[in-house]
């Protein structure tokens, strides 16, 4: 075994295992080997070396994993497994960097040269590691939705269908005047099958499409950067609170007053940086708190790395992320964080009564809070909450009790309310009781004034 990668977590019998398939392999190529719960995929290969005998050096590359794969992730590790054989038959003195065993009995110069692709090739399987982990990673529900809608001609038709049911034929006309050069029939039946919309037949002739969920990307404060802050040594704390806060509190200010069109072209965006793999890995590590700034680049591979500093700058263009020096070390921190629900249509959401309105917080204090009747703690209150807190209070208000019912009324997703629950708890606007739960009377004050503020 020459090198492995993440290093000390190959075990002996492992490597003596993997080395053992090389010298069963006869022929160049591909192949895949099991045992026990592992799977390994390999690729044996030759390259050209003066040193060896008969001119060649065998070598085979090898990944390990702890699961099946799909056959379009395993296709794109073959793929990988091919460049990075490609890589090394196209230097012609790779084959030096197989020999630091034997540093001792060369020459000086040779020595160097060793040295040097020895360095290189460890260099080149760390960016097939990183690489890997980027292709074939399980990707989250947020990215598999976001894949979805970064599409403008999907994105464009669920917007439409989010105003009210509209006749097949109506929709086919719209959408080849947008998107001459699409299928209709294809888009329709890819919607149908992620069960987004619904075709409904009057009649003997007409038909209709309805929107089931309605898919939107928005904007929340970053709790996670506060949480962080929170755990932090208190100097680094209140330091870093003082330079970051007001940059958050400035643009939700300003998130608040963007109009309905401004509001749905940011959410396009936000779409294209969650289906994004490298703006999205960046963003969930910012998720769990900030990072200097000389640390990003480990969380893409080498090989991509170029591809970073366009990342961030793009993510720092459209306010997602913020730089702050603090003790001439710059780090980086979310300044807005990105949520994906999914939700019943806006058409359908006014069926019900009193339909909850979007609020926007626009102020912190990470403190709780226990009286809503200053402007300020209610304002405070309001950002802590979000839009999706303030949905399932206005739920419980009109009854719902229980996880479902709140769903139903509010449009929040069950694994977003039993998030947001606690914290309405905490802040003793809901309580649970025998019957459910059930809204505090400082639950209803804090409606109250919400109702006046909108």
């Amino acid at each position: 075994m020459f090198y492995s990668y993440p290093e000390n977590e190959l075990d002996e019998q492992l490597s003596t295992r993997i080395a053992n398939i090389m010298d069963q392999t006869v022929s160049e190529g591909f192949f895949t080997h099991s045992f026990e719960n592992k799977n390994s995929m390999n690729y044996y290969f030759e390259v050209h070396s003066d040193w060896a005998r008969g001119n060649k050096e065998m070598l085979m590359v090898s990944t390990i994993f702890y699961r099946q794969l799909t056959p379009e992730i395993e296709q794109n590790v073959i793929n990988l497994l091919s460049e990075f054989s490609e890589k090394l038959q196209s230097n012609e003195e790779i084959y030096t960097a197989f020999y630091i065993n034997d540093i001792n009995n060369m020459e000086e110069q040779e020595r160097e040269i060793i040295y040097k692709n020895n360095s290189l090739v460890k260099l080149w399987v760390k960016e097939l590691y990183w690489a890997t982990i980027e292709d074939t990673r399980e990707k989250s529900e947020e990215e598999k939705i976001a894949t979805l809608l970064n599409k403008k001609h999907i994105f464009l038709i669920l917007k439409k269908l989010s105003k009210g049911p509209i006749s097949l034929e109506e929709l086919n006309e719209w959408f080849n005047g947008q998107f001459s050069k699409l299928n209709f029939d294809q888009v329709i039946d890819l919607l149908k099958d992620r069960q987004l919309i619904f075709i409904n037949q009057i009649g003997f002739v007409e038909k209709y499409v309805l929107l089931l969920k309605e898919v939107n990307a928005e904007r929340i404060p970053p709790d996670s950067v506060i949480e962080y802050l929170e755990e932090s040594p208190e100097d680094l704390e209140s330091d870093i609170i003082d330079i970051l806060l007001p940059k958050v509190q400035e643009y939700f200010s300003n998130y608040e007053n963007k109009t309905k069109e401004e509001l749905e072209e940011d959410s396009f965006i936000l779409f294209q940086i969650v289906s994004d793999s490298k703006k999205y890995n960046v963003l969930s590590e910012l998720r769990n708190g900030l990072i200097p700034k000389d640390k990003l680049p480990r969380l893409v591979s080498k090989r991509t790395l170029e591809y970073l500093t366009a990342s961030l700058n793009f993510l720092k263009k459209h306010d997602i992320i913020e730089e702050i020096k603090y003790k001439n070390e710059r780090y980086t921190a979310l300044k807005t964080n990105i949520q994906i629900t999914t939700a019943f249509p806006e058409y359908l959401r006014k069926l019900l009564p009193k339909e909850s309105k979007p609020v926007v917080a626009e102020k912190y204090e990470p403190k709780q809070v226990n009286t809503i009747d200053e402007k300020n703690s209610f304002d405070h209150l309001k950002y802590l909450l979000g839009n999706m807190g303030i949905d399932i209070l206005l739920a419980v208000e009109k009854g719902a009790s229980n996880f479902e019912t709140i769903e139903i009324i509010s449009g929040v997703p069950i694994e977003c309310i039993k998030g947001r629950l606690p914290v309405l708890i905490d802040f003793n606007l809901v309580k649970k009781d025998s019957s459910g739960y059930v809204i505090t009377q400082h639950g209803a004050n804090f409606i109250k004034s919400l109702e006046k503020k909108t």
